[in-house]
């Protein structure tokens, strides 16, 4: 009886580990704006919303910006850095404490066979989800043409080179997603 407890108890593990979030991406656009006209871009870290001590600290907020312009520059598009630019992209970073909680129902027909009876067994696990998201605005209007975000858990990496290599790897996820030079528009960037 005990190897089948310790059987199960591997098997939920597992099962937990195995369930941890993965980073999910998404993006939504204005299927109105051409963005033919748009050639050049300006980045910048959204100050009110990055006060988070931790999570918007600047070293994070340089990784960010880093693989936004890499990002950028991959796809066509130019920095200004003196002047206007067609393109303001702004980001921020937030997160939030969140809980897991994962039941194994262990009821099988042959329990009592085994000198058990029906097992419910609740697992919780506490885990810190991150959330990084991208505004890219006509720099004119100041009105938001496209948005990317992704969420899940990002700072949990030990290593600071892990750390960019999640930074980097999550924003050239959501960017995957924006056009793929600049006279590029939504239709042809898919």
């Amino acid at each position: 009886m005990k190897i089948n407890s310790i059987i199960t108890s591997l098997f939920v593990v597992g099962t937990l580990a195995s369930c941890a979030p993965a980073i999910t991406v998404k993006y939504d656009y204005d299927p109105k704006v051409n963005v033919r006209q748009f050639a050049t871009y300006r980045i910048e870290a959204d100050r009110q919303r990055n006060a988070d001590p931790i999570v918007g600290s600047n070293l994070n907020q340089r990784r960010i910006a880093d693989a936004l312009d890499q990002s950028l520059k991959a796809r066509g598009y130019k920095p200004v850095t003196q002047g206007e630019a067609d393109l303001v992209v702004r980001f921020f970073m937030d997160s939030k404490d969140k809980q897991q909680i994962q039941s194994n129902n262990m009821y099988s027909p042959y329990s009592w066979w085994y000198g058990g009876g029906m097992g419910n067994n609740m697992y919780s696990r506490q885990y810190e989800e991150n959330r990084v998201v991208v505004n890219v605005s006509d720099a004119r209007t100041n009105d938001i043409i496209w948005q990317g975000w992704a969420t899940g858990q990002l700072n949990n990496r030990n290593k600071e080179r892990d750390r960019d290599q999640a930074f980097r790897e999550t924003v050239t996820s959501i960017m995957k997603n924006f056009p793929e030079s600049a006279g590029q528009d939504y239709g042809a960037a898919r």
